[in-house]
C-alpha cells in the first residue's frame, strides 16, 4: 500500500501541481499538464482493480491520495484555473474508486458480472494495425480533444474504450501499446504522415 500511495504521491501529475500552484500557464505547461493528468487518472483506475492487495489497502491509497488533492485545492487562488478543474476532476474519480470498492465488498461477485458492450459495424482493414490506431488516440488524448459531458477532459482509457467499440478490436495494454508508438526511433508517426499525405494528394487533384 505504501509504494502505491508514493507512486501517486510523487507522480508527474502531483509534481506538476505543487510546482505550478497560482502561476499563469503556458501553452506547454497546459500540454504537459494534461499528459500528466491522463496518466495519474489511469494509475487512480487500476486501485480498486488490484488483485495483489486488500481492500482496506486500496480504500487507505484512495484516502491519502484524496487528502493530498484536497490540499492542493484549498492551496489555490483561482477556483476556474485548469489546475483546479484537473483537481476536482481528480477527487471525483477517486471518490467514484472508493464506491466501486464499497460495491465489491457488499457485492464479491460484481466484478464477475458480464457487461453489456456496444457493437460497431466497423472493423480495423487488414492493411493497418492497432499501432496505427494508436498514434491517433495518443495525438488526440495527449491535445485534449475529448472532454466529457461537464467539460472535464476524458482520460486516456475513456478514448480508448470507445475506439475500441468502434473499430472492434482491443489493446490488451493500452500503455505499453502508446509507449510504443512514443519511444519509436525512426519514421514515428508513419500512419500519420500517410493520412497528411492522403490529405495532400486529395486536395491537390
Amino acid at each position: 500500500m505504501q509504494k502505491s500511495v508514493k507512486r501517486l504521491e510523487k507522480s508527474d501529475f502531483i509534481v506538476q501541481l505543487f510546482s505550478l500552484a497560482n502561476k499563469p500557464l503556458h501553452d506547454n505547461d497546459r500540454k504537459s499538464l494534461n499528459i500528466a493528468y491522463n496518466r495519474f487518472i489511469n494509475r487512480i483506475q487500476q486501485v480498486s482493480r488490484q488483485d495483489g492487495c486488500s481492500k482496506l489497502d486500496s480504500l487507505q491509497t484512495l484516502a491519502r491520495i484524496r487528502e493530498t488533492l484536497v490540499q492542493l485545492l484549498e492551496s489555490y487562488n483561482d477556483s476556474d484555473s485548469l489546475q483546479c478543474l484537473l483537481i476536482r476532476s481528480s477527487l471525483s474519480l477517486v471518490n467514484f474508486e472508493k464506491q466501486m470498492i464499497y460495491l465489491q465488498l457488499k457485492y464479491p461477485g460484481i466484478r464477475d458480472i458480464p457487461s453489456q458492450r456496444r457493437h460497431s459495424p466497423l472493423k480495423i482493414s487488414k492493411q493497418f494495425t492497432n499501432s496505427d490506431l494508436m498514434e491517433v488516440i495518443a495525438a488526440l488524448s495527449a491535445v485534449g480533444f475529448f472532454c466529457q459531458h461537464d467539460d472535464s477532459p476524458a482520460t486516456f482509457m475513456q478514448v480508448i474504450r470507445e475506439f475500441e467499440i468502434l473499430c472492434n478490436t482491443n489493446f490488451k495494454n493500452p500503455d505499453n501499446c502508446r509507449w510504443a508508438v512514443l519511444n519509436r526511433k525512426n519514421r514515428l508517426t508513419h500512419f500519420l504522415d500517410t493520412l497528411r499525405g492522403t490529405l495532400v494528394e486529395l486536395s491537390q487533384k
